[in-house]
């Protein structure tokens, strides 16, 4: 079986950092592996962090001015510095911008902790940071609607801002008006983190952080934690392509030594908290500068300040290294603010809400009852398939059309399943288009000749249509070949700040450098116009059921062209209208990984995050994800055939309540031997075809029922052992260890799973 080097290799990495034997799937979290994080930090030794201390005296609580009220809460801010303290009018419960911290604190680091934001900012020559405090400001507070402004002049450095605090229905919202923002001298604002340090949590209290990282991750509030000199800093929506330095790990001038950033997962979802369980937590959301923002998650120790943190940072201008001659890396930033408001509701929780389950509850809640998501009329139960076509192999001399899966070929696929009662089927083409994969895109008609063209794939989208499977054909307009016949670099590659196309390269799996295989990443308003807009008929002609959009829904970037640039948030409109057109033409619209802008504006997505990236840092993987939308949307993981130990990711699918998905070609894969397609080494359908149903009817014999249930509870058992409870009462657990375990009186086996039927199944 082919393994997926990917995922190797990301998991080599953990395994590296964490120094600890990692059997299977990574360090102690969801994926059952028996050597885990808190292990390692138990057994070494030279572990030294912050260790829980006795009582001591906390500083006064400063914000007791009441500034505003509604039915469940009031706000009180400290009317100086601009410290908020929000109280529930129900239960008394206190959520704090900056917590009560040991008074024998050196007072730089307690002016650093009760600053409500930091910022960075550049005059040229190298980064630095302050905050309120330290830069001298001058701070007026003014009362609005329902709460408190307060305006910061940082004279000393020329930079003036404002932060509005206003209480909502279910917490506090605070926003940084974009008017506000203003530059008076030759100091340039790079970024800006507001309230760092809310919520902070102490070593060894029963909580934790959560962050986005793939599926979701926590960082425990131990008391001991291994040395680390850095926390988590990502890329909400991951980086952006116009700028190297976003994407590589070291910007340097020769192609050969660039070194690719390890492989990790994104964020999907512009969300964090924390929580002390069973008393109180915060969940925040980016409700606006989502499209240029970072998530950070600090352990204690770092800076010596004793406190686990967590909070968002949002980008005003991003920075990249050129080069020019010989004259060296030069740095630029650039030249104008990213515009636009930015945002965070902070979710107040209590009691049994504070905890993950509880922060992913809330999320839920925000996407049904204030950005409208509703469930999905498909069938969350289905089989995902996906049919390789072909692309072109180029040789020495020439090139020749690698032909693996016909329109006639992939009919008789989908025969052999219909003749094993597979019924709830979707299939997706790959490389159907001309040119096949990586073909003349962003041109995708007509049909590539060599597998029928557009009448053999007319017919297959109407056999398919009678037999109520929905096609969707798979479109690339995003990151296209440079070789693509259907590329001008001119007119169509994005911009970096030094005015020259973008081009990204594909590194090799085994070291992260990079191979020859480049793209270029399209310019989203032109994508648009000159090819989504006139090619939604075509799809339409076909009679397909949808189309998924390649990359939409797992990359954003802005253009750096001048006069003016295009912003990521612009972006995010541009594939928004796309994924509507398509879904308005053809009936339906599809994308990967699924980034939150895409919710409501597609129906399907597929190689969902059921797994994080095990940093260093990190102590558990969650499906908060999954917990967010199941029973919303449906959602797939990455396909079965190319996975490591399909045994883990069997348990994986059944504890995340995702379906299988299968990519799967019909003829022998070895023909794609030394091409750009080898990920499809271990995908012929005849070595495949028993596995794919045996597969799928176990696991659509436990997930079928549940296809529109919503996740309520998901727990830890036992060491490795997981249970996930559905609203209707079933409970699945799963054991992720080598050896049997006894859970509730019953023996599940290992890499086994049991299932208590809930509602009408029981």
């Amino acid at each position: 079986m082919k393994m997926n080097r990917k995922k190797s290799l990301l998991l080599a990495t953990a395994a590296l950092l964490a120094a600890v034997s990692i059997p299977v799937f990574g360090a102690s979290d969801s994926n059952g592996t028996e050597n885990g994080s808190d292990a390692a930090a138990a057994n070494d030794s030279t572990v030294t962090t912050a260790e829980a201390k006795p009582p001591v005296t906390k500083t006064p609580v400063k914000a007791t001015q009441l500034v505003a009220e509604n039915d469940s809460y009031q706000l009180y801010t400290d009317g100086k510095e601009g410290q908020v303290r929000v109280v529930s009018k129900k239960t008394g419960q206190e959520w704090f911008s900056a917590p009560p911290v040991d008074s024998t604190m050196p007072p730089n680091n307690l002016k650093f902790i009760e600053s409500p934001f930091t910022i960075k900012y550049t005059s040229g020559k190298s980064v630095e940071s302050t905050y309120p405090s330290k830069a001298k400001a001058a701070i007026t507070m003014a009362q609005i609607d329902n709460g408190v402004r307060f305006d910061y002049d940082m004279a000393e450095i020329g930079i003036s801002l404002a932060l509005e605090y206003t209480l909502t229905a279910d917490g506090f919202r605070v926003n940084v008006p974009f008017d506000s923002v203003k530059e008076n001298g030759t100091v340039r604002l790079s970024t800006l983190e507001v309230l760092p340090f809310i919520e902070a949590g102490e070593p060894g209290t029963d909580g934790a952080i959560f962050v986005p990282d793939g599926s979701g991750a926590l960082m425990d509030f131990k008391p001991v934690r291994p040395n680390t000199f850095d926390g988590y800093s990502e890329y909400v929506y991951g980086g952006d392509y116009a700028f190297q330095s976003n994407i590589v790990e070291k910007v340097v001038k020769i192609k050969d030594e660039l070194i690719a950033k390890p492989p990790s997962e994104q964020i999907a979802l512009p969300v964090f908290g924390t929580y002390s369980k069973d008393k109180k937590g915060v969940l925040g959301i980016i409700t606006s500068g989502d499209a240029d923002a970072k998530i950070n998650a600090t352990p204690a120790g770092i800076r010596n300040i004793n406190l686990y943190r967590a909070g968002v940072e949002f980008l005003y201008r991003n920075s990249d290294i050129i080069f020019v001659g010989n004259s060296g890396d030069i740095p630029l930033i650039q030249r104008g603010l990213i515009p636009g408001d930015r945002t965070i509701e902070f979710k107040l929780l209590e009691n049994e809400d504070a905890n993950y389950v509880g922060l992913a509850k809330s999320y839920r809640s925000y996407l049904t009852e204030e950005k409208g998501l509703q469930p999905s009329e498909s069938d969350g139960s289905v089989l995902q398939l996906t049919l390789f076509g072909g692309g072109i192999e180029d040789k020495i001399v020439g090139s020749k059309f690698i032909k693996m899966t016909t329109f006639e070929q992939a009919k008789s696929i989908v025969d052999d399943l219909l003749a094993e009662g597979i019924t709830k089927l979707e299939v997706t083409y790959d490389g159907w288009n001309d040119g096949g994969k990586y073909g003349d895109q962003p041109d995708h008609f007509p049909a590539e000749s060599a597998l029928g063209g557009n009448k053999e794939l007319e017919k297959l989208a109407a056999y398919l249509k009678e037999k109520g499977i929905k096609l969707y054909l798979r479109a690339n307009y995003v990151k296209e070949s440079t070789t693509s016949d259907g590329v001008s670099k001119s007119k169509d590659a994005i911009r970096g700040l030094n005015n020259e196309a973008t081009k990204v390269y594909k590194p090799w799996y085994d070291n992260n450098q990079m191979s020859d295989q480049a793209y270029y990443m399209m310019k989203p308003q032109r994508v648009f116009d000159k090819h989504v807009s006139k090619e939604a008929d075509d799809f339409a002609d076909l009679g397909v059921s949808g189309v998924l959009l390649e990359y939409m829904g797992s990359t954003l970037y802005s253009d750096q062209q001048p006069n003016p640039p295009f912003m990521r948030s612009q972006t995010i409109g541009v594939w928004q209208q796309s994924l509507d057109l398509m879904k308005q033409t053809t009936g339906g619209s599809a994308v990967e990984y699924g980034f939150a802008y895409t919710l409501g504006h597609t129906d399907n997505i597929q190689n969902a995050p059921i797994d994080s990236s095990h940093f260093v840092y990190m102590d558990e993987t969650i499906p908060f994800y999954q917990i967010a939308l199941h029973g919303l949307i449906p959602y797939s993981a990455d396909p079965y055939n190319l996975q490591d130990d399909p045994r883990v990711h069997k348990l994986r699918l059944l504890e995340y309540g995702a379906m299988p998905s299968f990519e799967l070609a019909y003829n022998d894969p070895a023909d794609l031997k030394r091409t750009p397609f080898d990920w499809l080494l271990s995908g012929e359908w005849s070595d495949w075809s028993s596995q794919t149903v045996a597969t799928y009817k176990e696991i659509e014999g436990v997930l079928g029922s549940l296809a529109d249930q919503e996740i309520v509870d998901h727990a830890t058992v036992q060491r490795n052992v997981y249970r996930t409870t559905y609203a209707d009462g079933t409970k699945i657990t799963v054991n992720y260890n080598r050896k049997a375990v006894t859970v509730d009186g019953q023996s599940i086996d290992a890499y086994g799973y049991s299932v208590e039927k809930g509602g009408n199944g029981q």
